[in-house]
């Protein structure tokens, strides 16, 4: 069966991980809408709009710290 997979932040790896195993009967494509993968997980200086005019959607920030 084919599947789409929209988005490669943590849900859409976990989801294209599980459904391309063997012998899982999908076949499976990703997509993702920026230029790298991690969702909203991946850090970037960048705000507002990207090199492309979309938004900038990030949960990460310079000063963010592990406890």
């Amino acid at each position: 069966m084919k599947t789409a997979i929209i988005g490669a932040g943590a849900a859409g790896l976990t989801t294209t991980k599980c459904l391309t195993e063997s012998n899982s009967g999908f076949e499976c494509t990703t997509f993702e809408l920026s230029n790298s993968v991690g969702g909203t997980w991946v850090y970037t200086d960048d705000v507002g709009k990207d090199q492309y005019g979309l938004p900038v959607h990030s949960s990460m920030y310079h000063g963010l710290r592990y406890p």
